[in-house]
Parts: structure tokens; C-alpha cells; sequence
């Protein structure tokens, strides 16, 4: 295996495509300082997966792009190809010639390809990993490198080392698995945390959930009976209207015929007044008819008389159906405005559609308040980040101390060699003339005062260094408890907003509900939140409240009965289950008068007291809280229940109770269950 060509376009100073082919044996570049030499080695590493721009004579991604000149625009992207020859199958890839290429824009876009197939930056280090090549390999040799493998440091030649043993690729693959088992004890620790919460509220959850599975059969039930009686009504309103309109036809029927009679009676009439006029005429004529004649005109008045009667009842019926006909109109008119009313309901509810919407808006932006919230809590992680590379970079200060200790120290030995030869000459000296031994014996005296001063400074030197390398040792300590405990804590940190994110440890229909309203700012209006979120309290007191509290602390904020009632409609048309809520202007509290505590101490104090919350809550608090008393342990909270009549409710900061009936209860908590301790954490 062996690196046969080079490709390069727009890279640096090569703007034009340019390849230099590599032939078996040894390649040299040559040319004059700032010809582009170190470029080509700098591609190399680029192609390779190179990330640093430092290490690449640069401050950004785009100072590897052809800036342009004086003559010539400049480039939009850069790229590089590097052709290896893999005929003997060292590179793990079913090719006889492996290329690489990476490519660059201008606007931050990059990509890598391995034989013009796109791949990841992981692909490219696994596939030259063990093998030399990669971008620390040894195999490229820059600038400082010599030292850095000739240096004291372990660190330094251990990479090199791995690299040509073979093992970076297992030391890699270790890492990652040691990562793995990391994130695997932190989802042990969250689900551990989750169970925690749940088994919490398993007890009032299964109460819950006796009382829900009763309130649907009840609410099924009632369902059942509602529909009938609605079917009974339309069958009832059904037949009411047959018979109406029955009534109606027979009515019209009636008039049809009265009026047919009353018509025939008028004609009959005009026949009776022409037969009249001729009656008359005649009796004009025969005045002086006899007796006769007199009856005859006698019983014809009796006849129009009787005509006359008739006429008049048939007037009456006319009236009297007239009013049942109006009485028709009128129940027709009734169920007309029923009709009008339903769809003016209809239109109602079409306009709450659109309050409900201006609602979600309001809620999504009190969504963008906890995200700058959350932006807060990641602005103070990234300070503790901060101060762990600071520890790092004096770490590195102080590496170099000691460098220039190991340096000194060096100096100091060659200088000792050369004194002992100076003593060794000296010596040789003495033997061949002895003539001159006293001027040689005062020398001497120099020589050993001298190695003596260096002794002692070689000494020195070496307390400093141990000195220095311990301070070196508890720095490397320091930091590595840093990371670590920053790493916990940002795991922690993030597994917490997840959990509130999700709602976790809340029941499902409050869960249900908060989730809803995040969606939904119609729904959202007037909600303050869950009463846990709404209250914070001493770490030392979140038992014996969370103990108070229980149940409650799931309960919902509303401003007024009127959300309250909003959001239970809501609950029962969703299906969604029960939840409690707690109306600012409905519930009002009150705070013990006087707690008789002479002669009892560990008295810590009334729990409203102890629990920090906005002044417009203070009612809320007060109910739930303003009549329990804090205390030490269990034995004061005996002596002070006895010496107060069991007048209010008392709890051990520990968690056991004692309530006003005498009924004491507690019970062993896990410190990872309450809402409060995951709150502050």
C-alpha cells in the first residue's frame, strides 16, 4: 500500500486542479520559502480528516480556500483527492485503489467521499486507523513533530506508539463502549428515578383510579339515560306534529267545506231575495187577495228567517276554525325559533373556536419565557466549562515549569560530569607533578567547593520538581473530578428538563392537561401552573412538606372558578380522567393564632412560614399549610401535640405526621422522590 497520486483544486495556493503523481521510491519537494510546499502536506492532513486550523497554518474553515489574487478571483470551494494504492489489501475495503476526497464551500458546507461515494468523517478515521495514515499518524512527519517524539512526555510518544502497534482501532472501539456504559448508567439512574416517582403515586393513583373506573360507569350510565330521554323527547316531538299536521289537514278540510256551505247558502240566498221581489211584485198585484194569500207571505218571512240563522252559524264556525288555524301557525312559529336558536349556538361555539386560538398564542409565547429560562441554566453550565479549561491551561503552565526544571536539572548533571573530569585531570596532574601540589590542592578545594554548590543546587532542583510534579498530580486530580462532576451534573441537568419536559411523575390526567395546555393557549388562559412548580422551599424542610402537601402539591393554579370549570368541562369531554384544582379567588386560608410550646424546643416553625412563594398565592399556601406545624422529631412532635389538644397537624422533618383526629403515620422516602429535591436540582 503506498500513496500513488494527488489531486488538489482551489486549495490554498493551488487554484488551478493540479495532481502530482507518486511514483515507488522517494518523492522530494523542493522550491523557495513560500512556494507551497508545506501546502501539499497540509492538503494531506486536511483530506484525512484534519479539524484543527491551527494545525493547518489557518483561523477558519475557509482560509483553506484560494483567496485569490492581485489577477485572479477568488475560489467558491476547495477540494482534495488522495489516490492509495491497495493492491495488497491493508485498508479493509474491497478495492484495489481506495480515493478519498473532501470537499469545501465557502458557505460552511463540506463532504467527504470515498471512491465518489458520500460518507461521514467516522467512516475516513476508521478506514485509515492502525494503518500510519491517518491525520496523527506518523507517517507525516510536520513541523515540531521531531520534538514532540523526542520529547519527555509519555503522552506524546504513546500515540505514536499505539498507532504503530495497531491498537488505536481497540482503544477507539474502548472509548466509545466506556461511553456507552456511561449513558446506560445514567438511563439506569433516570428510570430508577421515574420508577421512584411512580411508585410514589401508586396508592393514590389506584385510588384514582377506583373513583375514575366508578365515575365512567356512573357517567356511561347517565350517558345511556340521556340518550333515551333525548330519542323519547323526539319521538314525543315527532308524534305531537303528526297529530298537529293531522289536525291542520282536517281543519283546512273543515273550511273547505264550510266555506263550499257558506257559498250555497249565498246563492241560496239571492234565490230567496229574487224570490222575495217577486213575492212582493205579486202581493202589489193582489192587495186584495183574500186570506190566503196573507199566509202564504207569513210562511215565506219564516223561511228567510230561518235562512238567517243559518247564515250566522256558519259565520261562527268560520271564526272558531280561523282561531285553530292561528293556533297552528302559532306552535309552527315555536318550533321554527328552536330551530333558529340550536344554530345560534352553533355560530357560538364557531366564535369560541377563535378565542380558544388567541389562547395558544399567549401560551406559546410563555413557552419562549422557559426556554430563556432553560437558556440560562445552559449559559451556567457553560461557565463550570469554562473553569475546567482553565484548570487545564494552568495544568499545561505547569508542565512547562517542570520542563524547565527537567531542563536545569540536565544542565546541572552535565555540569557535575564535567567538574568530576576537571577532578579527574586534576588528579592525573597531582601525580605527575608534585611540585606543584599546594597550588593543585587549592584547586582542588575550588573544584570540590564548587561540585559541592552544584550538589546542592541539584538537590534543590530535585525537591522542586517533585514539588512541582505533585501540585501536577493534584491538579490532573482536580480537573478529572471537574469533568466528572460537570458531566454528571449536565447529565443530570438534562435528564431533569426532560423529565419536566415529559411531565413525568404527574397522573395522566394532569399530565394529559399540561401537555394540552401547552398546545392550546385558549385552553392555557388563566392557568398558573402545577402547585409543586409554584412553591420552593429549604432542602432541609422538602420532606415534611412534600409529607403536608402529598396529593396536593399535583394540584392545578387556576385565577378563577371560571377556568377551573373551563378545564373540567375540558377533562370530561376528553375522557381524561380527574384532576384537582385550586382557584386564587375562591380559596381562602388562614394561619395559626397561638401554638402553647412552653417548654418543648426543636419547634422549627408553621410550614407557610417556610415556603417561599408569590405574594398572590398567599391564600392557597395558607389553606394548605398555615395550620401545620414544623418540628425535630417525632418525640416534640408528641409532647406538642398533647400540650395543643391535637388542635393542628404536626410533621417531623423527617416526614411523620400527626394529624388534629391523633392519627400518626410515616413512612420510609426515597431523597429522589420529591418534586421539590428534582426542583432545586
Amino acid at each position: 500500500m503506498y500513496l500513488k497520486r494527488l489531486e488538489l483544486q482551489g486549495f490554498k495556493s493551488f487554484a488551478d486542479k493540479t495532481v502530482l503523481e507518486f511514483k515507488p521510491g522517494i518523492t522530494s519537494v523542493i522550491g523557495p520559502n513560500g512556494s507551497g510546499k508545506s501546502n501539499i502536506s497540509d492538503s494531506i492532513r486536511w483530506v484525512l480528516g484534519e479539524q484543527s486550523m491551527k494545525s493547518l497554518r489557518g483561523q477558519n474553515s475557509s482560509d483553506v480556500i484560494f483567496a485569490g489574487t492581485q489577477n485572479r478571483k477568488s475560489l467558491g470551494f476547495a477540494e482534495v483527492s488522495i489516490v492509495i494504492d491497495n493492491s495488497d489489501g491493508k485498508l479493509p475495503i474491497e478495492y484495489t485503489e481506495v480515493t478519498v476526497t473532501r470537499k469545501i464551500y465557502r458557505s460552511g458546507e463540506t463532504g467527504y467521499f470515498i471512491n465518489k461515494t458520500p460518507c461521514r468523517l467516522k467512516d475516513v478515521l476508521e478506514l485509515f486507523m492502525d494503518t500510519g495514515i491517518g491525520k496523527d499518524g506518523y507517517s507525516i512527519i510536520g513541523q515540531g513533530r521531531i520534538d514532540e517524539i523526542l520529547s519527555n512526555k509519555s503522552e506524546d510518544r504513546r500515540r505514536i506508539f499505539e498507532e504503530a502497534a495497531g491498537i488505536v482501532k481497540y482503544k477507539t472501539r474502548k472509548l466509545e463502549s466506556e461511553k456507552k456504559l456511561e449513558q446506560t448508567k445514567l438511563n439506569l439512574l433516570r428510570i430508577n428515578d421515574i420508577l421512584s416517582e411512580i411508585e410514589a403515586n401508586l396508592e393514590p393513583l389506584k385510588a384514582q383510579s377506583e373513583k375514575a373506573k366508578k365515575f365512567l360507569d356512573l357517567r356511561e350510565e347517565l350517558k345511556n339515560i340521556e340518550v333515551g330521554l333525548f330519542l323519547y323527547n323526539i319521538e314525543t316531538y315527532r308524534a305531537k306534529l303528526e297529530e298537529i299536521i293531522k289536525d291542520e289537514e282536517i281543519i283546512q278540510n273543515q273550511y273547505k267545506d264550510e266555506d263550499e256551505k257558506q257559498t250555497k247558502a249565498r246563492e241560496q240566498k239571492e234565490l230567496l231575495k229574487n224570490e222575495l221581489d217577486e213575492i212582493t211584485a205579486r202581493i202589489e198585484e193582489v192587495q186584495n187577495n183574500s186570506f190566503e194569500s196573507s199566509n202564504k207571505i207569513e210562511k215565506i218571512n219564516s223561511e228567510i228567517n230561518v235562512s238567517k240563522e243559518r247564515i250566522e252559524n256558519n259565520k261562527t264556525n268560520s271564526t272558531r276554525y280561523s282561531e285553530e288555524i292561528e293556533q297552528v301557525k302559532q306552535r309552527i312559529k315555536e318550533l321554527q325559533e328552536e330551530k333558529e336558536q340550536k344554530q345560534a349556538k352553533k355560530i357560538n361555539l364557531n366564535a369560541n373556536k377563535e378565542k380558544f386560538s388567541k389562547e395558544l398564542e399567549a401560551k406559546e409565547k410563555e413557552l419562549e419565557e422557559l426556554n430563556k429560562k432553560l437558556s440560562g441554566k445552559e449559559l451556567e453550565i457553560e461557565e463550570k466549562k469554562q473553569k475546567v479549561e482553565q484548570d487545564i491551561d494552568k495544568r499545561y503552565e505547569l508542565a512547562g515549569e517542570i520542563n524547565t526544571q527537567d531542563v536545569n536539572f540536565e544542565n546541572l548533571e552535565k555540569r557535575q560530569n564535567t567538574v568530576k573530569q576537571e577532578i579527574a585531570s586534576t588528579i592525573s596532574e597531582l601525580d605527575e607533578t608534585r611540585m606543584n601540589k599546594q597550588e593543585l590542592s587549592k584547586g582542588f578545594q575550588e573544584i570540590e567547593s564548587t561540585r559541592n554548590t552544584v550538589e546542592n543546587k541539584l538537590k534543590e532542583a530535585n525537591e522542586q520538581k517533585e514539588k512541582n510534579n505533585e501540585k501536577l498530580k493534584n491538579y490532573d486530580d482536580k480537573i478529572n473530578r471537574l469533568k466528572d462532576e460537570s458531566r454528571m451534573k449536565t447529565s443530570r441537568y438534562n435528564f431533569l428538563v426532560e423529565t419536566e419536559k415529559e411531565k413525568e411523575g404527574y397522573t395522566k390526567s394532569v399530565k394529559s392537561l399540561l401537555v394540552d395546555c401547552e398546545k392550546n393557549n385558549n385552553l392555557k388562559a388563566g392557568v398558573n401552573g402545577v402547585l409543586a412548580n409554584l412553591i420552593s422551599v429549604e432542602s432541609q424542610y422538602e420532606t415534611a412538606i412534600e409529607m403536608c402537601l402529598g396529593a396536593t402539591l399535583q394540584n392545578i393554579v387556576t385565577e378563577d372558578e371560571q377556568t377551573a370549570k373551563k378545564l373540567i368541562e375540558y377533562l370530561k369531554e376528553g375522557n381524561l380522567g380527574r384532576a384537582s384544582f385550586l382557584p386564587i379567588t375562591a380559596v381562602k386560608g388562614k394561619k395559626i393564632d397561638k401554638i402553647n410550646q412552653k417548654g418543648i424546643d426543636k419547634i422549627v416553625g408553621v410550614a407557610s412560614d417556610l415556603v417561599k412563594y408569590n405574594k398572590k398565592y398567599e391564600q392557597i399556601v395558607l389553606n394548605l399549610l398555615g395550620k401545620t406545624v414544623i418540628v425535630e422529631d417525632m418525640e416534640t412532635a408528641i409532647k406538642l401535640a398533647r400540650q395543643n389538644n391535637y388542635s393542628f397537624r404536626i410533621v417531623t422533618v423527617g416526614g411523620d405526621l400527626i394529624n388534629p383526629s391523633g392519627v400518626m403515620s410515616g413512612r420510609k422516602r426515597n431523597e429522589k422522590n420529591g418534586k421539590h429535591t428534582r426542583k432545586r436540582t
